[in-house]
């Protein structure tokens, strides 16, 4: 323990450092540590000021007696601040009720429920209540849930470490898409974190919360190529919702050039037209035609249909003698539709 540097400590300092070990209190750590702020044993003190603190902290409560008192909940748990039992039940819609340890209430708080949109409103407990202690007395309530909707693809996982002394909450999270659960599983997201984005800064709470989710191997980082494809083709079919059915007129898609569309792009054979060439081919769950202007160099998202047998199945695409005409074709139950789009103004005829 000693060999943190005692040598390059005072003798005064080193034998202050040996009696307040010897004879451990919160009271004596904090002695040490005004008397000797800069010491390099401030962090052994630290230590084991944390672990006292944890060791005081601790209710005796078990997690089934939490359950029994707290009735009806999504979990509850045995609460010790300073040295007074409580109970902590967590509700639905992230009501917090302080209990008694005898189950009388004493409090009712709300957590803020963290999502970004409101189609996923149905929520699910993930990792149970428990306690966390990230130093220095500093003492958080540590849970996750899962954000859903009737039908929906779209997931939201939240990890949250809320204060119950101070009633603030931080929260971090991985939303996207589902993928298909492996035995055991009650998630699986591919997508991405918003508090990961490159030049935001995050306390010391959120980026606990952020180590948590990187770890979690049941959350899928898309790739930066990856998530612009998945944003241009939700665009496009936001702003194109009937160019399977009725639409007279399509609005292209501008493509980032880090796009992974744009290197498959590249590596795919290509009808040659007037002003544009244009590819075709299947992109994470999509059928797309994407096109490169001859002129300056830009990608646009011509057209985007489900892959695979539910969708329209294009076979084959080309120009017409104009240049400018870009026909997709297709071959159902033998027999051929045309489907043709105007390179020019994003006319379509059937």
């Amino acid at each position: 323990m000693l060999g943190i540097g005692s040598a390059a400590q005072t003798k005064k300092e080193t034998a202050q450092f040996k009696k307040t070990v010897q004879k451990f209190s919160i009271k004596a750590a904090d002695k040490f540590l005004k008397k000797f702020p800069e010491s390099v044993y401030t962090v052994e003190i630290n230590r084991l000021k944390d672990s006292v603190t944890v060791s005081q902290n601790t209710s005796s409560i078990s997690h089934e007696d939490a359950l029994a008192k707290a009735g009806a909940c999504l979990d509850a748990m045995g609460w010790k601040k300073d040295g007074k039992e409580h109970i902590l039940a967590l509700d639905e819609g992230l009501r917090l009720r302080v209990l008694g340890p005898d189950g009388s209430l004493q409090e009712t708080r709300y957590i803020p429920h963290y999502n970004l949109t409101d189609r996923l409103s149905s929520l699910s407990l993930i990792k149970p209540l428990e306690i966390i202690n990230l130093g220095h007395n500093h003492f958080y309530l540590h849970f996750s849930y899962l954000n859903e909707g009737e039908g929906s693809p779209e997931k939201e996982y939240v990890e949250v470490l809320y204060s119950p002394d101070t009633d603030i909450a931080n929260n971090a999270m991985f939303y996207g898409t589902g993928l298909s659960l492996a035995e055991g599983e009650r998630y699986r997201i591919e997508g991405q974190s918003p508090e990961s984005i490159e030049g935001i800064t995050l306390n010391s709470e959120t980026a606990w919360l952020l180590e948590r989710l990187n770890e979690d191997t049941a959350l899928v980082r898309l790739s930066k190529a990856d998530l612009l494809t998945d944003e241009s083709i939700k665009w496009w079919l936001g702003k194109n919702p009937k160019a399977g059915t009725s639409a007279t007129k399509l609005t292209f898609g501008t493509l980032d050039s880090e796009s992974s569309l744009v290197e498959k792009y590249s590596k795919n054979s290509r009808e040659r037209g007037k002003s544009w060439n244009a590819a075709m081919f299947d992109c994470r769950g999509w059928r797309v035609i994407v096109a490169a202007n001859k002129s300056t160099g830009s990608y646009a998202l011509v057209w985007a249909e489900p892959a695979g047998k539910g969708g329209g199945n294009i076979n084959n695409i080309s120009f017409e003698s104009d240049g400018i005409t870009l026909e997709l074709i297709y071959f159902k139950a033998k027999r051929m539709s045309k489907v043709k789009i105007s390179m020019a103004n994003g006319a379509v005829r059937r």
